[in-house]
């Protein structure tokens, strides 16, 4: 995938999307085109718009709103400048405004969707795919998205390890598939890459990485927990119930870390900057 900079013809900035097609099925990658063209007439604050999507093979172009950055390129540049994660307060406002847009999609039914086919899932949230536009957040590439009742069946895994909820190993997404997702990217920007841990043994039937809780806090764990239960049913109701969570066990928690439990490293717990 390529991204480039552009003009349009009345001056305003855009972003050109080059998705290259090779080797993926001509079903798959009609599928895409559909759902970015069912999107293409939403007009929510909180999704990058598409202006256009066109075909030029290999490649899929997309033509739509050119993004001052993504969550993770601004993670980085608060490790590099400060030493620091991206501000809790500033992270949580800026997530509470992707939880309303996955909120919001999740209650669509796009054109060609039946009533019956269930919510809409975005399928990969994760920084990379969350973009900053001055103080607004903007969810971008849609070409996952299935519904809570469309299985992957044909089409192999969606998403990428680590966010991907344990549902979408199975070939099948949920109505709170996402949320598992806005909970791992709020542990890696919040937390850093040390909140990631490598399993040795053969503890889980999903692959990749797992999240360590024990750097959270008391209250923040908890919370954290039930997000990324592997019952889909056990998790919050909704993306902005699980945001709202957060922020309250932000202001009444304690500031003392709480003890990693013994199936844990005997590392420091807690957040560090470096």
């Amino acid at each position: 995938m390529k991204v480039w900079s552009a003009t349009s013809p009345d001056g305003s900035r855009v972003a050109l999307k080059f998705v290259d097609c090779q080797g993926k099925s001509g079903g798959l990658v009609g599928q895409e085109i559909r759902m970015m063209r069912r999107l293409h007439d939403l007009r929510h604050p909180n999704f990058i718009q598409l202006f256009s999507v066109c075909s030029s093979p290999p490649y899929i172009v997309i033509t739509m709103e050119r993004a001052d950055g993504s969550l993770k390129e601004l993670q980085t540049i608060y490790q590099q400048e400060s030493g620091q994660n991206i501000p809790i307060d500033y992270l949580l406002g800026l997530l509470e405004q992707a939880a309303v847009a996955l909120d919001f999609l999740a209650d669509l039914r796009p054109e060609g969707f039946a009533l019956s086919a269930g919510s809409v899932q975005h399928c990969d949230i994760k920084p990379s795919n969350l973009l900053v536009m001055g103080d607004c957040l903007k969810v971008a590439d849609f070409g996952l998205c299935a519904t809570a009742k469309q299985r992957t069946d044909g089409h192999g895994f969606r998403g990428t390890p680590p966010y991907a909820a344990p549902e979408l190993y199975e070939g099948r997404t949920t109505r709170r598939t996402d949320q598992y997702a806005l909970a791992i990217t709020f542990c890696e920007l919040c937390l850093g890459n040390r909140v990631f841990v490598r399993l040795t043994d053969n503890l889980t039937r999903y692959p990749g990485l797992q999240v360590d809780l024990s750097k959270a806090r008391d209250r923040e764990y908890a919370v954290l927990g039930r997000a990324l239960s592997e019952r889909w049913t056990d998790r919050w109701p909704s993306c902005r119930e699980f945001i709202a969570a957060l922020r309250q066990a932000k202001q009444v928690s304690r500031r003392v870390p709480r003890i990693p439990p013994k199936t844990f490293p005997k590392s420091s717990p807690g957040i560090k900057t470096t």
